[in-house]
């Protein structure tokens, strides 16, 4: 999740991040990359939400053929941010690990072993 940066922010960015503080008491991050298993198949690597323009899911896997099973995932955040928003990242992001399966109807459960995160010069 991608923090805000009010200096590079336009009028309209600038108005509608001031009503979701407003709203929620806090600053919400601008945009959010979300790195997904997805349980099908679908032809895109890159795919908006349907419910908040601000965010993208990047399908790392695609189909159950890999379930329960161990996998390694290396990712480049900022080269995947450049693809799926067309700009530059903002320079502070948090990270958030979740599990969930609320729109398939389906249950899941997820085991993570470590996480190691490496700055790079950009």
């Amino acid at each position: 999740m991608f923090e805000y940066d009010p200096k590079k922010a336009g009028l309209g960015e600038s108005i509608t991040h001031g009503l979701a503080r407003s709203v929620y008491g806090g600053d919400p991050p601008i945009s959010s990359l979300n790195y997904v298993w997805a349980n099908k198949e679908h032809p895109e690597r890159i795919m908006p939400c349907p419910a908040m323009d601000h965010v993208r899911y990047i399908l790392l896997r695609k189909g159950s053929s890999l379930v329960g099973t161990w996998q390694d995932e290396t990712v480049d955040i900022v080269a995947d941010y450049r693809e799926a928003f067309r700009t530059d990242p903002p320079a502070k992001a948090r990270i958030a690990i979740m599990n969930d399966s609320d729109n398939t109807g389906e249950s899941s459960v997820s085991w993570i072993e470590y996480i190691e995160v490496l700055q790079l010069l950009r």
